[in-house]
């Protein structure tokens, strides 16, 4: 049953949206929709935030790495903040040069207070975005932060488990992570039952859970080392902050909650605050 759905899934095309972007409107999260700006001032393009990884197989060393990929083993440790470099374990993500995860500038930011925080340079930021004057940016503008040097308070983690997550519900895909409707969709819209099970896609604690703004009952759970998972848009949840979950217990109910036109679930994946693609981590096996 779960393989003929998800072949039905990959052959079917995108049908429109169950939710709309104003899901994304939130005043208690960083990562809210930007205002609208010139084509002067938007960032580049959020394709380009796809990591680009290496998945550590069997008897991989980290210097047999470096050489293949043409990069110096120093950088490839401290690009992935290891401190011991024969510590690498099979299925191990390992960001590689030319990595860079996108990031929505605060109220009162400045390039060198983000460059502080993520361990990169200015010259670095300003390079890959293509900054005309440093000193101006505007708060919900998009940058994209090449993986950092080592350093920095908080560092890009190593830690995104490429198609290690189970799915959350039996579903479609309605709406896929990226641009849509000229504004960035931060997760997936999986179009489901109302009242079918919604499941933790990985061990982890319960960060949050109860209604959220026009994300409507959400459930947030922390699954360490700066990677976090969102669901929402919930009829209700079966379990409250600070309860240990294991990958694939129920943690709530599919619904419509919050600004939402069917039942759906939304599914956010965060590194260290910031959403990446939730496809790059889910298994394809089913859905």
């Amino acid at each position: 049953m779960a393989a003929l759905l998800v072949a039905g899934w990959l052959a079917m095309p995108l049908r429109p949206a169950q939710a709309r972007l104003d899901e994304l409107i939130r005043t208690d999260a960083p990562y809210q929709l930007p205002p609208e700006m010139s084509l002067k001032e938007k960032s580049v393009p959020v394709a380009a935030a796809t990591p680009r990884v290496y998945i550590v197989r069997d008897g991989d060393t980290l210097s047999e790495i470096a050489v293949r990929h043409r990069v110096d083993v120093q950088t490839l440790a401290e690009m992935n903040h290891l401190h011991d470099h024969d510590r690498i374990v099979k299925g191990q993500a390992l960001m590689l040069p030319g990595t860079a995860i996108p990031y929505t500038v605060r109220r009162g930011e400045t390039l060198s207070v983000i460059a502080c925080r993520f361990g990169v340079s200015e010259r670095e930021l300003t390079e890959t975005n293509n900054i005309d004057d440093p000193d101006r940016l505007l708060a919900g503008q998009r940058l994209m932060v090449p993986a950092g040097q080592g350093g920095g308070e908080t560092p890009i983690s190593r830690a995104l488990p490429l198609k290690q997550l189970g799915w959350p519900v039996v579903g479609w895909i309605s709406s896929v992570y990226g641009m849509r409707d000229g504004a960035m969709h931060e997760g997936i819209d999986i179009a489901a039952d109302y009242g079918q099970k919604v499941r933790a896609v990985k061990d982890g604690r319960v960060v949050f859970a109860g209604p959220r703004g026009t994300y409507g009952i959400t459930v947030i759970i922390d699954h360490g080392g700066g990677l976090r998972t969102l669901y929402a848009h919930n009829s209700r949840v079966l379990v409250c902050e600070g309860q240990r979950v294991r990958a694939g217990q129920p943690i709530a109910r599919v619904g419509s909650t919050g600004r939402s036109t069917g039942p759906h679930l939304h599914l956010e994946v965060l590194l260290n605050g910031i959403p990446v693609d939730p496809m790059l981590c889910l298994n394809r096996t089913y859905a």
